[in-house]
């Protein structure tokens, strides 16, 4: 019997003409989210419409493409060497659909911003607030900047990065947002709160660290190399304390580490500890918290906020719109 043979080109062109682009949404919202009910949430779809459809993928492309696991549905080998490219394609596909001209009031857009958490407390409230005037029928989506800025710009899934960048590739373009200053914060009952904060005085109190859990150990001078992206994460000036503080001959004490910004304001405000604080996110929760804040005692240079994008995203309509917005109200800060 004489052996047939199959062209696997010919089988990726007839998959592909029974192949519905919505089917590809779902793939994308399965390996981001990892879960059926998440990507059915964000594409307003139920659970079961998520599973048939990925039946469905499941079908055309002859592959399991995602099991579950402990940390929910994990993608196969062919799923994760499928993604990036399916990535890049519905993003051009979406470049080259996107209107030429960005009408606010009218829009339904989905933008989606990376950043880290001083940015999302000190920016996204009033950028959501100027949202719902300006254009009430978008959606923000807010990601971590520990997920990766570099490669989430690159893949589409954000449109701006909000963070503190030093060395930003070819493919990428900034601009400036803010400058932020730091000081360090007491309890208002405090004893030593009446006081003046003088170096002697600072190193006798218990300290509190903002550290981002897992980055600052590969941290250099503050920044982590991401694809080529310096990002500063970082959030205390400890080389100049501890500079200034040996220097006389003393040390500091550290009693507490948290990655969250908030919880350090919580935990100062109800105990003897101090801490070192973005300014601006200090001043908005003075008065809810009961803080006494205190310039350092010490050189300490500011940083800036910029917002970051690729090239080949930014200037879409409805990005540099955007862009504007994030100016307009950091102008205001």
């Amino acid at each position: 019997m004489k052996q047939v043979k199959i062209n696997p080109t010919a089988y990726v062109y007839r998959s592909f003409e029974h192949l519905d682009l919505n089917l590809l949404r779902v793939f994308e919202a399965l390996i981001e989210e990892r879960s059926a009910t998440r990507a059915g949430s964000r594409l307003g779809l139920t659970q079961s419409a998520i599973s048939h459809a990925l039946n469905r993928l499941r079908y055309v492309l002859k592959d399991e493409l995602f099991v579950r696991g402990p940390d929910g549905m994990q993608p196969t080998e062919r799923a994760a060497e499928i993604a990036p490219r399916l990535r890049q394609g519905l993003l051009q596909l979406q470049l080259a659909l996107a209107p030429s001209e960005f009408v606010p009031e009218r829009s339904d857009r989905r933008f989606t911003l990376t950043c880290t958490e001083y940015a999302g407390a000190v920016l996204m409230p009033t950028l959501i607030a100027r949202l719902r005037e300006v254009a009430p029928y978008t959606s923000l989506n807010v990601l971590p900047s520990n997920l990766g800025v570099a490669e989430t710009l690159r893949s589409g899934r954000a449109d701006l990065a909000i963070g503190s960048f030093r060395r930003v590739p070819d493919w990428a373009a900034s601009e400036p947002l803010l400058q932020e200053t730091r000081v360090w914060v007491l309890s208002s009952d405090n004893p030593a709160a009446g006081d003046e904060l003088t170096l002697d005085r600072l190193a006798e109190l218990p300290h509190l660290v903002v550290a981002a859990t897992g980055e600052d150990e590969g941290a250099i001078g503050g920044y982590v190399i991401d694809h080529g992206l310096e990002r500063l994460v970082t959030r205390s000036d400890v080389g100049l304390l501890q500079g200034a503080l040996a220097a006389r001959g003393l040390r500091r004490n550290v009693a507490v580490t948290t990655p969250h910004l908030l919880a350090a304001v919580a935990t100062v405000s109800q105990s003897d500890i101090a801490a070192l604080l973005p300014r601006r996110l200090a001043m908005a929760l003075m008065g809810r918290y009961r803080l006494a804040l205190f310039e350092p005692p010490y050189p300490s240079p500011p940083f800036e906020l910029m917002s970051l994008w690729h090239r080949e995203h930014g200037d879409q309509a409805a990005v540099a719109w955007l862009r504007g917005i994030l100016r307009e109200i950091s102008a205001e800060l």
